[in-house]
């Protein structure tokens, strides 16, 4: 896989910023100042795909590899079919190790978490919108014009069904966000116990970089969960959840 960490400026093409401090931010990554652009980038607001792709960028270059997966990810939340960021963050995944890890153990269930991660919630929002809209209209033109009624009927049951996976992924986008937010971690290696308790006994440990479901929150504890299901409980400050806020534009 090639690494494209040399096109800092790969999206900006399609992407409306303030101009200036993202300019400032790349020619400080042109230049070779990763530590300084890292700082400029995070400085941005509002956060766009873009900007998070580049802080990535700079991050890795700085072989803070775990904060490079966590940006990667923010921007493939804003912009989830984009390849330039989907190749870096499997690109530091696999720099860390954790590239399967991050993945569901069943290839149906990777193929569903592929499937729903492939759009924002607002995209697939609107593609249920629209699977209903065109449903309906294929309908009522069955009933309308009886001479096309077979033809009209079987592409509204091709609509029906995209109507029902946009609606399920959907929901599960929705409930997935608000159950068991999205965390990576950023130690080098993370105890996951049985307990939230400093001396409870280790189940197994998160390396850097891991993606994780925090299925509780304790405040200074987290109940996380790996991808292949298995569960235990983390310091908080060993991770940073995926959307800590609402300031990303969607």
């Amino acid at each position: 896989m090639n690494w494209k960490i040399s096109s800092v400026s790969l999206l900006v093409a399609t992407v409306v910023l303030a101009g200036d401090e993202f300019k400032s931010a790349c020619g400080l990554y042109d230049a070779g100042k990763y530590a300084d652009a890292a700082a400029a980038f995070a400085h941005i607001t509002p956060k766009t795909a873009a900007v998070f792709y580049n802080l990535g960028n700079a991050q890795f270059r700085l072989e803070q590899l775990g904060r490079a997966v966590l940006a990667f990810e923010r921007a493939r939340q804003l912009a989830p079919t984009d390849p330039d960021i989907l190749a870096n963050l499997r690109f530091a995944e696999e720099r860390l190790g954790v590239a399967e890890v991050n993945q569901p153990a069943k290839p149906l269930a990777r193929f569903w978490e592929s499937l729903i991660a492939a759009r924002t919630i607002g995209q697939w929002a609107r593609h249920e919108v629209a699977g209903l809209w065109l449903t309906v209209g294929l309908v009522a033109g069955a009933i309308w014009w009886p001479r096309l009624r077979t033809g009209l009927v079987i592409l509204a049951v091709v609509a029906g069904v995209g109507l029902a996976v946009a609606g399920t992924a959907l929901g599960c986008r929705v409930v997935g966000e608000r159950t068991g937010p999205a965390a990576i971690v950023l130690a080098q290696k993370t105890d996951a116990r049985f307990a939230p308790l400093a001396d409870a006994t280790v189940h197994f440990q998160l390396g850097e970089g891991t993606k994780i479901r925090i299925r509780e929150d304790r405040g200074q504890w987290w109940l996380a969960e790996r991808a292949d299901g298995q569960q235990g409980w983390i310091q908080a400050e060993a991770a940073e959840r995926v959307l800590p806020d609402r300031t990303a534009v969607r």
